[in-house]
């Protein structure tokens, strides 16, 4: 994984050339005929740790799978819809994929609802006359809610009728600052974000990164002070992590980093 703050290839970030895909491409010459597709969340790994890497990664993987028969496939369930900056973490990286999975956002979270966005060619091996058997039979019970359809068609007609993605750049940026300063608690050895997420990774030990052990829940205890100010702070394992909403004004945001900041400094108490 690209995981810029612990680099499985032991490089520092300003010398990375992305050598932590160098593997894949040995894979693909010697199975790369059993490998249907790759899958990835774009610019941002949401349940590996809020882990944000370059547009650059994305690139790379691309020109890698050129040409092999592998699909691409990006997960844009969290980062669609303005998570990143951008309506798709796609348009920053500007690679298209064969496969785009949406949901969350479409909805604004009030209806489950999951759209699956395919290419031409995708789509043209599933198509013809009826006896030639080659649709693509699958269904099921849920299929197009009519429900759900109608708040998705809501949460586009907000975006466009309030400029939400156009919002977004100003708010990320105020997000971004204001998180970096959390980077000087004694506990906090990465702060990483982008968008309107920032994650803050908590180890032992600064200079050596050393992680706080399972047994001693340090995102539990952070969440817990989180609550006794108000703010829910979701722990991933060792990383605190704020996924804010993209309507948010200024003063609320500076209000919920600082409320982060006195939780996690409740905990190093």
């Amino acid at each position: 994984a690209p995981y810029c703050y612990r680099c499985p290839m032991g490089m520092e970030q300003e010398r990375c050339s992305f050598e932590c895909l160098d593997p894949l491409e040995p894979i693909l010459k010697d199975h790369g005929h059993r490998v249907a597709a790759m899958i990835l969340e774009p610019l941002l790994m949401g349940a590996g740790g809020m882990l944000v890497y370059p547009p650059g990664y994305i690139s790379r993987l691309a020109s890698i799978l050129e040409g092999s028969g592998v699909h691409l496939i990006f997960d844009e369930v969290a980062t669609g819809f303005g998570r990143t900056g951008t309506m798709f973490s796609l348009e920053q990286a500007g690679v298209v994929p064969d496969f785009l999975c949406l949901s969350k956002g479409i909805t604004g979270g009030f209806l489950p609802l999951a759209v699956t966005v395919t290419t031409d060619g995708v789509f043209d091996a599933f198509y013809a006359d009826y006896p030639e058997g080659k649709t693509f039979f699958h269904g099921h019970t849920f299929t197009a809610n009519p429900l759900s359809c109608a708040a998705a068609l809501g949460s586009l007609e907000v975006f466009q009728a309030e400029r939400v993605i156009e919002k977004v750049p100003h708010r990320a940026a105020l997000l971004q600052s204001m998180a970096k300063r959390l980077g000087d608690l004694p506990i906090v050895g990465d702060v990483r974000g982008i968008g309107m997420v920032a994650a803050f990774e908590l180890v032992k030990d600064k200079a050596a990164k050393t992680p706080f052990g399972p047994h001693e829940r340090i995102g539990w205890q952070v969440y817990l002070h989180g609550l006794e100010r108000g703010v829910i702070l979701r722990p991933l394992g060792n990383v605190t992590y704020l996924f804010l909403p993209l309507c948010l004004e200024a003063g609320e945001i500076e209000e919920i980093v600082a409320l982060t900041a006195e939780s996690i400094k409740a905990v190093v108490k």
